[in-house]
């Protein structure tokens, strides 16, 4: 069930509709007499109960979150997985209600246990979509589509180059499959702001075992991909309609019956260590969680949660950028774009010499990588380098304290993005339990910002970023 405004957004467009509350029924207007205002008499017809369809509803649906449904509803569940539909078992106690002590419930799905390797690890986001139990066999460190040992010792080499292939982003190939990584290129789909993850759950009955390894994204692909968590339960990182970017309205999906489990390490991220939208019935425990830039565990309209024996922190003070930097990244594939359909143009802004797009979009490129270089290579610009200064003040971060708004251990959040109406908002979130749970080391040194707007609408850039004026000019 979805408010009704939420429907052509999502999955669940079957007929009848199924409701909890009656005003969102599937209704109808009566016809009306040609030579007159009043209604025909509705038109009634005989049926046989067998030659009903049976009722479509997806396996997330609210034939999970009702306490009574009647002996004549005859449901056909289309799960989104080859087999785990099948062997689904519902949990429920004598009340009809979901039993959150089956934590991590696989029935049906135990026998199948797939081992996880680096090479698993080495072109893009592990996409989990049959139930099963997934083991790490070795520490895992993300480095996805990472330029090669001969292309960094190129003398010329540029990180965020944009005259061809674009590191540590999804391949144009990649990209171009749907069941693979969609959305870099086009700006529409999961990937529309690259690898968001490093495993996303697109199943039911799923068990990730950290078996005792460490998971963590390497210190490369930690500062060119700034979004990023290394578990997201989801096939998105937001709801389709909200976030930085268009997700797209179609595979959209959330889990029930999911187990996290160690023991085990989630290391450096640039987000999150585990993040989901609406999970269902989920059991996270015996974990160390650390080394995140925003939250341990964010979890958003989460039902049937318990976490359990984890250690969360700390966060990482030593975070290299600002979140201007995160927002070039994300630029990047529009920018090679703008650079190829109008670089011969020409711009002059107030008081400077008229330069070409082109050089524009290199301006940027080269700032960014000396930020990279400094980072990642220790390389060491002069001060009095306009441009080193230009780079510094837009991106590099002067305490490594998360510069954002906000810092978790562990975010439990209603429905939607913690973003706005923090700690205000809990619909869709029940049923939550936490023991033997330890947070420390949260960092937070907030940046206030000035706020322009047009008219009554606040400045953004196209990534929904407040645009943050006194970086950008050099009077003020």
């Amino acid at each position: 069930w979805h408010e009704p405004q939420m429907r052509v957004n999502h999955h669940l467009i079957y007929r009848p509709v199924i409701s909890m509350v009656r005003d969102q029924c599937t209704c109808y207007q009566q016809q009306q007499g040609e030579d007159s205002d009043i209604p025909l008499p509705p038109i009634e017809y005989t049926v046989n109960r067998n030659e009903l369809p049976l009722v479509t509803v997806g396996a997330n649906s609210v034939i999970h979150a009702v306490n009574h449904i009647g002996d004549d509803i005859v449901f056909d569940i289309i799960d989104d997985n080859e087999e785990s539909n099948k062997d689904l078992d519902e949990i429920d106690d004598d009340d009809g209600n979901k039993d959150s002590s089956e934590k991590g419930n696989t029935v049906g799905c135990r026998d199948r246990i797939i081992y996880l390797t680096q090479n698993d690890f080495n072109h893009g986001t592990y996409r989990i979509r049959k139930c099963g139990e997934y083991v790490f066999t070795e520490d895992i460190i993300i480095n996805f589509n990472s330029p090669s040992e001969q292309e960094q010792n190129d003398p010329d080499f540029s990180p965020n180059r944009i005259d061809g292939e674009l590191y540590w982003y999804p391949t144009q190939q990649q990209a171009n499959h749907q069941d693979e990584y969609p959305g870099a290129y086009d700006y529409v789909g999961s990937f529309s702001l690259g690898f968001f993850t490093g495993i996303t759950i697109e199943s039911n009955n799923v068990v990730i075992n950290l078996n005792g390894f460490k998971f963590s994204m390497d210190n490369k692909f930690y500062l060119q991909q700034r979004f990023f968590s290394l578990i997201e339960m989801a096939t998105k990182p937001f709801l389709p309609h909200q976030g930085a970017s268009t997700w797209g309205l179609t595979d959209v999906f959330y889990p029930d019956n999911v187990e996290i489990k160690g023991p085990g390490t989630l290391g450096r991220t640039s987000h999150h260590g585990i993040h989901s939208n609406h999970g269902t019935n989920v059991y996270i425990h015996d974990l160390d969680i650390k080394d995140f830039d925003v939250a341990g565990i964010g979890c958003n309209a989460c039902k049937y949660t318990t976490i359990e024996n984890i250690v969360v922190g700390p966060q990482n003070s030593d975070i290299p950028t600002l979140g201007r930097f995160t927002h070039s990244r994300a630029f990047i594939p529009r920018l090679k774009d703008l650079n190829k359909l109008h670089g011969d143009k020409e711009l002059t802004f107030y008081g400077r010499e008229t330069q070409t797009v082109s050089e524009l979009c290199q301006r940027m490129v080269n700032q960014m990588d000396m930020i990279y270089n400094n980072y990642i290579n220790g390389q060491e610009y002069d001060e009095a380098d306009k441009e080193w200064a230009a780079a510094k003040k837009l991106y590099k971060n002067p305490t490594g304290w998360m510069d954002g708004g906000t810092s978790y251990g562990i975010s439990i959040n209603g429905e939607g993005a913690a973003v706005v109406g923090i700690g205000t908002r809990t619909a869709n979130t029940n049923n939550i339990v936490m023991s033997n749970v330890e947070v420390f080391g949260i960092y937070n040194q907030m940046q206030e910002k000035i706020k322009f707007t047009v008219g009554i609408y606040t400045s953004r850039g196209i990534l929904f970023d407040v645009t943050d004026w006194i970086g950008l000019v050099d009077q003020y």
